[in-house]
C-alpha cells in the first residue's frame, strides 16, 4: 500500500487513456506500423525471461492486456513450474495470461449482454515462435512431454476458439517491460505507448 501511495504521489501527472476508436491508440498504431492487423479492441501481450531467479531457477513472466487502447490488466510474476527451456517459460506465462483474459472475456460478455462464446477469439501476442507452436499443436515431442498436462491451458483455449496466438518481434513486445531491466531509452519508449500526460501537470517527486 505504501508503494502504491508513493507511486500515485510521484506520478500523478501520468494516466491511462481509453479511445472511442481504439485504432487511434499509440499502442495500436505501433502494431499497425509493424503490419499487424488489429481488428479487435481486446488483445494482449505475453513474454518471459528464462531462469533468472537465482534462488529457485524460475523465470520472470509478464502479461499486459489492453482494451480500447488502455491497459486493463497486467502482472509481472514468477510462474511455476521451473521451465527447462525458454519456450516453456513463454508457454507458462502464456497460460497465466490466458486465464486473466478469460476473466476479462466473461466480464466483457456480461457488459454486452451476450454469451462469451459469441465473442471473437482474443489474440495474445508472443515473440517466441516455439511457444506459439507448442500452444497450437497438440502433439507432444521429446521437448514438450515433460510439461504437465494441467499447464496446457493454452492449448485448450486455442482449440475452443476462445484465443489465438500471434507473433511480434521482440523490439515491440510490450510485455518485455515486466520481465527484465531494459535499457533506459527502450523502457521509456514502451512507457510512452502505455501512459499519457495528464493536462499540464508536471512531475513532482518528493523525498521521504
Amino acid at each position: 500500500m505504501i508503494h502504491l501511495l508513493r507511486y500515485l504521489r510521484d506520478l500523478s501527472h501520468i494516466g491511462v487513456r481509453f479511445y472511442s476508436d481504439y485504432l487511434n491508440a499509440p499502442m495500436t498504431k505501433a502494431l499497425i506500423a509493424e503490419n499487424i492487423s488489429i481488428t479487435k479492441p481486446f488483445f494482449g501481450f505475453s513474454d518471459s525471461s528464462w531462469n533468472n531467479d537465482v534462488d529457485h531457477g524460475r523465470s520472470t513472466g509478464c502479461f499486459i492486456i489492453p482494451y480500447m487502447g488502455g491497459v486493463v490488466d497486467h502482472s509481472s510474476n514468477l510462474p511455476e513450474p521451473v521451465a527447462l527451456s525458454f519456450a516453456e517459460a513463454e508457454h507458462n506465462i502464456g497460460r497465466i495470461a490466458f486465464m486473466a483474459a478469460s476473466h476479462l472475456r466473461m466480464f466483457l460478455a456480461e457488459l454486452e449482454g451476450i454469451e462469451e462464446s459469441e465473442l471473437p477469439p482474443t489474440t495474445m501476442y508472443f515473440d517466441s515462435k516455439s511457444a506459439i507452436a507448442m500452444g497450437e499443436n497438440y502433439k507432444d515431442t521429446k521437448h514438450t512431454r515433460h510439461i504437465m498436462c494441467r499447464y496446457h491451458y493454452v492449448r485448450e483455449g486455442i482449440s475452443s476458439n476462445r484465443f489465438t496466438m500471434g507473433w511480434i518481434r521482440t523490439g515491440i513486445q510490450f510485455a518485455d517491460i515486466g520481465t527484465k531491466n531494459n535499457p533506459g531509452p527502450r523502457h521509456q519508449t514502451l512507457l510512452d505507448l502505455f501512459h499519457v500526460k495528464v493536462g499540464n501537470l508536471q512531475m513532482q517527486i518528493q523525498e521521504g
